[in-house]
């Protein structure tokens, strides 16, 4: 579904967008570290990054095949619960 697509490269770019301006501020400035550890910790919780990959770096490295991955279709199929992700 191209909507589903276009709605998770916007998610995608305002995530990217959040990262990549708390990475121009200093990195003792209190604004990146309060944000920038609530933004792993939404990236972490929705299971977008792992416990290791705890630095803005790596939330500029998401795609958007890796949020596809996260939805329950994509689940159902993947564990064989479904016969095809159009089943699922």
């Amino acid at each position: 579904n191209k909507r589903e697509v276009w709605r998770v490269n916007f998610a995608l770019a305002k995530i990217r967008t959040a990262a990549r301006t708390l990475l121009t501020l200093d990195e003792k400035s209190e604004q990146r570290m309060f944000q920038g550890d609530a933004l792993l910790r939404r990236m972490i919780r929705l299971g977008l990054l792992l416990e290791s990959e705890k630095k803005l770096d790596y939330v500029l490295g998401l795609t958007t095949a890796k949020i596809m991955e996260r939805r329950l279709q994509t689940k159902v199929f993947k564990l064989g619960l479904a016969k095809s992700i159009h089943h699922a």
